[in-house]
């Protein structure tokens, strides 16, 4: 991994704000970084990877010189990425005590 050390640190800045606040209102990019959480990666590496995204779309965006919509980008994503339906069986949850700490486990039947 390279770091660059000279570019505009403010517009580094801007995309990976504006990554951090688009999960809470475009649900690709929730689910996006809930992916790269599930990966294992850190909560900015995470971050850094919505935000890599953006700048695609935006860059495509200039590029085409139309608006971004989000109905035409999540078909895009659809298309490229279906998603299957398994009919697992859903478990059920509850708060254990474990050494004076609550924690989520699997209901014991």
């Amino acid at each position: 991994m390279h770091w660059r050390w000279a570019c505009p640190k403010f517009v580094r800045q801007t995309f990976h704000e504006w990554a951090l606040h688009s999960i809470a209102y475009c649900p690709w990019a929730r689910e996006y970084y809930e992916q790269q959480r599930a990966k294992g990666k850190l909560h900015n590496t995470a971050i850094r990877a919505v935000a890599f995204k953006w700048i695609r779309i935006l860059f495509r965006c200039w590029k085409e010189r139309k608006p971004y919509d989000e109905a035409i980008y999540q078909r895009a994503l659809d298309a490229r990425h279906p998603k299957t339906q398994l009919a697992a069986p859903a478990e059920e949850l509850q708060w254990k005590n474990v050494a004076g700490f609550l924690k989520i486990a699997i209901k014991e039947a």
